[in-house]
């Protein structure tokens, strides 16, 4: 658990998140989860209710949704809780559309940046210089 109103750093794609906070002089991964569920920050994250489909419909697409919705309420729950004070989030352009429409307003209103970029295959180690 991070310490009371530390920022999160959020990069997720389409498949695979994780959430890094300030420390010794960089950023250091603090949960890191996937789709499927596996990690150590979701239980769940393709867990839902099932809705009828549009016709062609891109399964992908949907799956991708979902999970940008579970980031969201992983994140609507670390500031509900005090965990965080505030969110920068890097993602997919399409993943950053969802997480940010799955924010709950006081999640919201603690996003101090976004970057339509995908960050999730950089290093703890280098992260810090993508976000300056």
């Amino acid at each position: 658990m991070s310490k009371q109103g530390a920022t999160w750093y959020v990069v997720a794609d389409g498949g695979k998140a994780r959430v890094l906070v300030g420390g010794d002089g960089g950023l250091r991964t603090q949960h890191r989860f996937d789709a499927s569920g596996r990690g150590n920050a979701v239980e769940d994250a393709d867990s839902g209710v099932s809705q009828l489909k549009a016709p062609k419909a891109d399964p992908k697409d949907q799956a991708e949704g979902r999970f940008g919705r579970a980031v969201a309420d992983y994140l609507n729950e670390g500031v509900r809780s005090g965990q965080t004070a505030s969110l920068v989030i890097a993602a997919a352009p399409a993943i950053l559309h969802e997480i940010r429409e799955g924010l709950n307003k006081q999640a919201a209103d603690a996003v101090e940046k976004t970057m339509p970029k995908d960050l999730t295959n950089i290093a703890d180690a280098e992260m810090a210089s993508h976000f300056a």
